[in-house]
């Protein structure tokens, strides 16, 4: 089997996707960042993978990654984010191919119902009476686990503290004390001020995460917020590869990682910092929350580590409706209940309706 092309669709709201063809009529899904992916495609992977095996994954990944000795025009080490996108459209081939799920080709699923926590934000512009409200909404609809996400990034450091404590307290005295609740800094605080957050945070009541507290590059305090606090410190959402993850866990030592699938380079990569987490017992819990296919496919890498026991991110805030989506991927990669129940569809089990791409497409 060769690759013989890529075709790239922009939709009207939300990520491009991409579709690489083959010559035996087998054609690999993913969702990209569209106009970056098209400023590489033509003088940098097409020349790199056209006309190559789609099912030596970890060879394309080592050569759009970490480089070629093949004269092309622009260098060949890539953005994690590109060779992401390639590696989950690669993966959904191999399956298909071989007529079995990516799961099982992942060395199986170990569960195949996957509980997701209703993820909401801009904490940072929002009253504690405004993030009530959309954690309602995702109450209403079933879900049983939660993230509250401040949204600050590191440019903000410190802005508004004592207003992130007051949306805390309102949501957990909303919700019963035996549903999850995690809170997102997205690296909004300095090492003190998250020290001390912390610590009401633990005082209050109960508090399952707290993800990103400090600048994401802060290593050495993130240890120092670690070793301060009995509440579980997650970060990894935007960092890349098993060699920056080896980093976090050696220098930072969070609790928990947070690897996003097209961040991290996709699947190949994804399931290298999950052997690298296991090894070194920490739980994972990925971020990759809008629904579509890159979801999907880190809910099948989630699927098949037995000790990724905590929810995955879900969220509706930066995608199209779930009726465009249903439409567009198929209804079983809806979640009901807050939960994605993942099926034996060869692949990553996306089926892709034409006349919807049509009707959604720029």
């Amino acid at each position: 089997m060769k690759i013989t092309a890529f075709d790239i669709t922009h939709m009207k709201r939300g990520r491009s996707i991409l579709q690489i063809r083959t010559d035996k009529g087998i054609t690999g899904l993913a969702e990209a960042d569209g106009h970056l992916f098209e400023a590489f495609l033509r003088d940098t992977i097409e020349p790199l993978l056209i006309g190559e095996d789609p099912r030596q994954i970890d060879r394309h990944w080592e050569t759009l990654y970490l480089g070629s000795q093949k004269q092309i025009p622009r260098e060949s080490k890539l953005r994690p984010q590109i060779v992401g996108a390639v590696d989950i459209a690669l993966w959904d081939i191999l399956g298909k191919d071989a007529g079995l799920p990516c799961h099982a080709l992942m060395g199986g699923a170990a569960r195949f119902d996957i509980p997701l926590y209703w993820s909401v934000g801009s904490g940072w512009k929002k009253t504690p009476d405004q993030m009530l409200d959309d954690v309602m909404d995702g109450w209403d609809q079933g879900y049983k686990s939660y993230k509250i996400r401040m949204d600050w990034k590191n440019y903000r450091q410190d802005a508004n503290p004592a207003n992130d404590l007051a949306i805390f307290k309102l949501v957990r005295d909303f919700l019963p004390n035996n549903i999850y609740l995690g809170f997102d800094a997205n690296n909004g605080y300095s090492v003190p001020t998250a020290i001390q957050q912390g610590r009401a945070f633990e005082d209050y009541g109960r508090i399952d995460h707290f993800e990103e507290p400090l600048p994401q590059y802060d290593l050495p305090g993130l240890r120092q917020v670690t070793d301060a606090l009995d509440v579980a410190i997650s970060t990894g959402e935007q960092d890349q590869d098993r060699w920056r993850f080896r980093d976090i866990i050696q220098i930072g030592n969070p609790d928990i990682l947070q690897p996003d699938i097209l961040n991290a380079g996709g699947p190949s990569e994804i399931l290298k910092i999950y052997e690298l987490a296991t090894t070194h017992n920490k739980p994972i819990m990925p971020h990759s929350p809008n629904a579509g296919i890159n979801s999907i496919a880190s809910i099948h890498c989630y699927s098949s580590i037995k000790n990724a026991i905590r929810p995955h991110e879900f969220s509706t805030e930066f995608a199209p409706p779930l009726d465009d989506i249903a439409e567009l991927y198929g209804e079983h990669i809806i979640p009901h209940n807050g939960t994605i129940t993942l099926t034996d569809k060869p692949g990553l089990g996306i089926d892709l309706n034409e006349a919807a791409l049509a009707k959604y497409a720029e």
